[in-house]
């Protein structure tokens, strides 16, 4: 694997890495701040809520005494008048009774900022006494004003128990069907007054205030907004939003369904607190029921949504910081990572590089080395060929001496058998006897045996004079050829299952290098016995000679094993032999071809199959010259 490939794959791995820890990392930042905008959603929602219930409870309990002072006071007015008034006018209340009435009511007003109205309302929803409560000022509406609100849901759903206090829906203060402005939330406890003046005791409460308290609640980051069971902002973000269900009823663009019905439909469904997270804010919603002591709440009871929310363009900015800070550090850590990994991959590759250099080294010093020993070896094999050559020279030398001496007395006794055998031969002839004629049969085996002798240290003589001799010498080839193989017969005496065949001219006279020659055909004989033949192999070495133009060809051949072609290329090559264990030195073929190319200024071919045999062909000129070397 390439460099620059490995780099890819690392760095195909660091882009994943970085982009899971960036992710991860968003993702850890993102929750946090999901979770510390929840906290503070929460805080809003739970302190809102603590203060708007902590009011609802205070307007039952106000509500409940005043009718409980109004019992108190009217008690003995209202005995007096059951039994002093007639049946036909007991619906007819004595003045001194609204008087009672109006200066409890006006007692009443003053306990609290948040009373806005005070009214007494008869049964069928007539208006019979109202004390409004306006920046500290307590006021009768006059008897004219009076209004009817039968209509109204407040007295449609008021209490029919004395005991229990009615809280009305959060709507503004409508005066003449009109609303008052500037705006006044308000809702309203509504009592019964049982008894023959029975009928309503209806006290509105102002929640300007504790909007404006509830208000202050929002921050930069937390916008908190009530909204009424239809979905229409009461407290909005946007104070052009605030009371659209009321003042723009037809008109949808003022409710929350219109601009966010996911959340409406998650507000709708939720029962306590739900946080929604909607991508670019965080909802987090409440129901609340106006009136939280109701033992059972149902779709008719008042209810409002409190929720609060995040700044969407602040949650945004904050969102795109934290991807930019994240994308920076993401890809700054990216390049710092991977110049560090190109570095380490350079710095492995270097390494590889250099230990493969050094194995490489390593791997050539080892060759030179084995070259060194393989040529120290052949040193010393050609050393040692050259003691052994020495040592045949030496002997070659003193085979000589002693052949020359060995010449001399074996002629003079060659010549005192010539002349006993005359005399034996004219004592014949003067006196012939049995005796004579068997010392002349003595004497020839005698003479024939002498002869032999004589050719056989001629023989040895000539051939060690000839490969001592470096000079240019006329000779017959036929006589090297006998020669030669006459030092053959002991060998081939222990080797009766191969022969030597010969086909060689007396006529071929050459002038040139007879001990070169001879050694080359030794050398090749020896050659075909050692490699061509194992120890009980038959065969037969043809040795052919002729002469063709001014060239002597001759033909050396086998019929043994043959050689391989992968042999065959280096059989020339010196010291390479296949018979090392049998302490062959392999510069045999070496000499040949360096006499016959060399020396002899010849040529030598070689045709060799596996099974078959092999067969050397020589071709020598037959003159030869000193200035031709």
């Amino acid at each position: 694997m390439s460099q620059k490939s490995l780099f890819c794959i690392y760095l195909s791995g660091i882009l994943i890495f970085i982009a899971l820890l960036s992710w991860g990392s968003y993702r850890f930042f993102l929750d946090n701040k999901i979770s510390q905008l929840a906290w503070n959603e929460s805080e809003v929602l739970s302190r809102s809520a603590s203060v708007f219930s902590r009011e609802m409870g205070h307007i039952k309990r106000v509500t409940l005494l005043l009718r409980n002072s109004i019992n108190a006071r009217l008690s003995s007015q209202n005995s007096a008048f059951q039994h002093s008034a007639s049946p036909q006018n007991r619906k007819n209340i004595p003045a001194d009774w609204e008087a009672q009435v109006v200066d409890e009511f006006n007692q009443f007003a003053r306990t609290s900022s948040l009373i806005s109205q005070v009214r007494w309302i008869m049964p069928d929803g007539q208006e019979r006494i109202r004390i409004n409560s306006q920046a500290g000022v307590i006021t009768r509406v006059p008897e004219e004003q009076l209004q009817n609100k039968s209509d109204r849901p407040y007295v449609q759903n008021a209490p029919t128990n004395s005991d229990d206090v009615y809280i009305s829906s959060l709507d503004l203060n409508i005066e003449n069907k009109e609303i008052v402005r500037p705006f006044q939330p308000t809702v309203r406890g509504v009592v019964r007054v049982n008894g023959e003046m029975s009928g309503f005791l209806v006290v509105n409460y102002d929640l300007s205030k504790l909007f404006e308290l509830v208000r202050t609640f929002s921050s930069d980051g937390v916008y908190l907004e009530i909204l009424d069971t239809n979905g229409s902002w009461l407290l909005a973000a946007d104070r052009s939003l605030e009371w659209g269900g009321i003042l723009h009823s037809d008109d949808l663009n003022f409710n929350i369904k219109t601009h966010f019905p996911a959340i409406w439909r998650q507000m709708d469904a939720a029962d306590g607190l739900e946080r929604v997270f909607d991508g670019s804010r965080l909802w987090s919603l409440l129901k609340l029921y106006i009136d939280e002591e109701t033992d059972i709440q149902n779709s008719q009871t008042p209810s409002l949504y409190f929720v609060a929310r995040s700044n969407s363009d602040a949650f945004m900015a904050w969102r795109t910081n934290l991807i930019l800070s994240i994308a920076s550090i993401a890809v700054i850590s990216f390049f710092v990572i991977a110049w560090l990994v190109w570095r380490q991959i350079t710095a492995q590759f270097e390494t590889y590089r250099l230990l493969k250099l050094v194995r490489q080294e390593k791997a050539q010093a080892e060759q030179v080395n084995r070259k060194l020993n393989l040529t120290n070896k052949r040193l010393v094999d050609l050393q040692d060929e050259l003691v052994e050559t020495s040592k045949l020279s030496s002997l070659g030398l003193m085979v000589a001496g002693l052949a020359h001496e060995m010449h001399t007395p074996l002629g003079g006794v060659r010549m005192a058998l010539s002349s006993c055998k005359v005399l034996l031969d004219k004592e014949a002839k003067q006196q012939p006897s049995e005796g004579l004629e068997k010392m002349q049969n003595s004497l020839l085996i005698a003479e024939k045996n002498l002869v032999r002798a004589l050719d056989v240290v001629s023989s040895f003589k000539r051939i060690v004079s000839d490969r001592t001799a470096q000079e240019v010498q006329a000779f017959f080839f036929h006589n090297v050829v006998n020669d030669i193989l006459f030092t053959y017969k002991p060998i081939l005496k222990k080797r009766p299952s191969i022969c030597i065949d010969v086909e060689c001219p007396d006529d071929i006279d050459m002038l040139g290098y007879p001990g070169a020659m001879s050694q080359v055909i030794q050398n090749l004989i020896d050659n075909a016995l050692d490699h061509a033949f194992q120890r009980l192999d038959k065969g037969v070495i043809t040795l052919i000679a002729k002469k063709e133009q001014e060239n002597l060809i001759l033909v050396i051949s086998d019929n043994g094993r043959g050689l391989s072609p992968e042999i065959k290329m280096h059989i020339f090559d010196p010291f390479f032999t296949t018979g090392r264990t049998k302490q062959h030195t392999g510069l045999g073929l070496h000499l040949v071809n360096q006499w016959i190319n060399k020396l002899m200024n010849g040529r030598i071919a070689v045709v060799s199959e596996l099974g078959v045999g092999t067969t050397y062909t020589l071709t020598i000129p037959l003159k030869q010259h000193e200035d031709d070397k």
